[in-house]
C-alpha cells in the first residue's frame, strides 16, 4: 500500500473511493454530477455538469522548472485568448491571454498578493498594508481600492505595481518544478482588475535570463534572506556603490530590495558581483524572536546529549550542564518551566515568555549571547566524554547547525567552549 495522500480507488463496480485524506479534501466540495472526458487508460478527467462551457484547449503535468515556458510560447504563438490555470503546492495561478498577450494574473499565493508586492518594493511600510487590509476586509473593498482611499499609494504608482505583480507572478510560476496546469479557450472578464499588455514572448525571455542567471548567482548567495557583510577597508566599483552603501551587515537581501524598491534577482545580482570584487561576503540568515533562536539552538543541544547518550556519558552531561546553569545566574529564570527536557532541548514558547521579564532593548543578541555559552559548555563538557574523533565530528556538526546564529564579530560555540 502507497502512503501517498492523494490517492483514489476504483472498485470493480465503478465506484471511486478516496483512500488519502487529501483525496478526501478535494473531492468534498465536488459534490454533483460529473460526464467523463474520452481519455487514455491511465489518465481520468472529468468534467462537471454544473459547471462552464468553456472548452479545455491544453493540459498536462509539470515535472521540471521551466516546463510551462512552451506552453506559454504556443498560446503566445498561437494568439490564442483563454484563461492558464497553473496548481502547485503554494498554490494556484491564473494567467488571462488575448491575442496571445498577458492581459493579467491572479494569485492564491500569500506572497504574491497585491499588498505583499506592495510591501516588497517599497511602497508601503508593513503598519500601512495592516490597515489597507484591515480598511478593505471592513469594507468589503478590494485592496488596491482601499489603498488608493486611504491615500498611502499614488494611483499611477499603484497601477504600475499592479503590472509589476503580473510580472512577478509569471516569474514565479515559469520556476515551478512539480504541478499541472489547464488552458481555457474562455474566461470570466470579471476577475480582471485592470487589464496589462505584456508581450509573453518578453517575459519567457526574462525568465529563462533569471532562472540561467540565478542557478550561477545561487553559487555564492543561497538565497534571499543571507546578509551581506561589507569587509573592512574595502571599497566597491563604482557602478555597485548604492548596493554597497545598503549592506550594514544587518539586512538581507530581500530587506535591501525593499529599501531600494529594487528586485530580489537585481540585488542578488549586484550583491554576487560586489562578492567576486571583494567587498562584501554573506553570511547565513539569523532566526528573529525568542522562539527560532532557541530551535536553532536547539538542534544543537539535541545531537551534543544524543551522542553522550550513545557512549553512556549523558548523565554526566546532564550534571555537569545544571551545575554550569545555576552558577550563571540569569539561566535559572531564563529556563523557569522549559527545560532543558531529556533530549538536552528547552521550549521555544516557555523561553519567549520568560525573557520578557529578563532581557533589555535587544533582546535577540542577548538571548544568543546566553545560548552560545550554554551551548559552548556542553561542548567542552563532550570534549571529556567523548573520544578524540567523536570529538571532532561533533564539534563539525554542532558549528553546521549552528550557522544561522552565527557572525564575523560574535563568538562562537567553539570559541566560547572553556570554563
Amino acid at each position: 500500500m502507497s502512503d501517498r495522500d492523494d490517492l483514489l480507488r476504483i472498485d470493480t463496480t465503478g465506484t471511486v473511493h478516496p483512500l488519502g485524506r487529501l483525496a478526501s479534501q478535494q473531492l468534498r466540495p465536488r459534490t454533483g454530477e460529473w460526464r467523463l472526458i474520452p481519455s487514455p487508460r491511465d489518465l481520468l478527467i472529468a468534467r462537471s455538469m454544473s459547471g462552464g462551457d468553456a472548452v479545455l484547449k491544453l493540459a498536462g503535468e509539470i515535472r521540471s522548472p521551466g516546463s510551462l515556458s512552451d506552453i506559454v510560447a504556443l498560446a503566445a504563438q498561437s494568439a490564442w485568448r483563454g484563461e492558464l490555470i497553473v496548481l502547485a503546492d503554494a498554490g494556484s495561478r491564473s494567467f488571462f491571454f488575448d491575442n496571445g498577450m498577458v492581459i493579467g494574473a491572479t494569485t492564491s499565493v500569500p506572497d504574491e498578493r497585491l499588498g505583499e508586492t506592495l510591501y516588497r518594493f517599497g511602497v508601503i511600510s508593513r503598519e500601512q498594508l495592516e490597515a489597507v487590509v484591515e480598511a478593505a476586509n471592513s469594507s468589503g473593498k478590494r485592496l488596491g481600492e482601499a489603498a488608493l482611499e486611504l491615500g498611502v499609494v499614488p494611483a499611477e504608482l499603484l497601477f504600475a505595481m499592479m503590472e509589476r505583480q503580473v510580472e512577478e507572478v509569471f516569474f514565479a510560476a515559469v520556476q515551478i518544478s512539480e504541478g499541472a496546469f489547464y488552458f481555457f479557450d474562455r474566461f470570466d472578464e470579471k476577475v480582471l482588475l485592470r487589464r496589462h499588455s505584456l508581450n509573453a514572448g518578453g517575459l519567457l525571455m526574462e525568465a529563462a535570463r533569471r532562472m540561467d542567471e540565478m542557478r550561477f548567482f545561487r553559487e555564492k548567495v543561497p538565497s534571499d534572506a543571507y546578509v551581506p557583510v561589507p569587509v573592512p577597508g574595502k571599497r566597491s566599483p563604482d557602478d555597485l556603490t548604492a548596493i554597497f552603501a545598503e549592506c550594514d551587515g544587518k539586512r538581507s537581501i530581500t530587506d535591501i530590495a525593499r529599501a531600494t524598491g529594487q528586485l530580489e534577482f537585481d540585488v542578488t545580482r549586484s550583491v554576487f558581483q560586489l562578492i567576486s570584487s571583494g567587498a562584501v561576503f554573506v553570511v547565513a540568515p539569523r532566526p528573529r524572536g525568542p522562539e527560532s533562536i532557541v530551535e536553532t539552538y536547539n538542534l544543537a543541544l539535541a545531537v551534543i546529549h544524543e551522542r553522550c547518550d550513545t557512549e553512556g556519558r549523558g548523565g554526566e552531561m546532564r550534571d555537569g550542564l545544571a551545575r554550569f546553569a545555576t552558577g550563571g545566574g540569569v539561566y535559572d529564570p531564563l529556563f523557569m518551566g522549559a527545560g532543558p527536557l531529556m533530549d538536552g532541548t528547552l521550549k521555544p514558547n516557555r523561553i519567549a515568555q520568560n525573557i520578557a521579564a529578563l532581557a533589555g532593548e535587544d533582546p535577540d543578541a542577548w538571548l544568543i549571547g546566553l545560548m552560545n555559552d550554554y551551548v559552548g559548555f556542553a561542548l567542552f563538557q563532550a570534549e571529556s566524554l567523548l573520544a578524540r574523533e567523536a570529538q571532532a565530528k561533533l564539534l563539525a556538526d554542532v558549528m553546521e547547525l549552528l550557522k544561522p546564529v552565527a557572525s564575523s564579530t560574535e563568538a562562537t560555540p567553539m570559541s566560547r567552549g572553556g570554563p
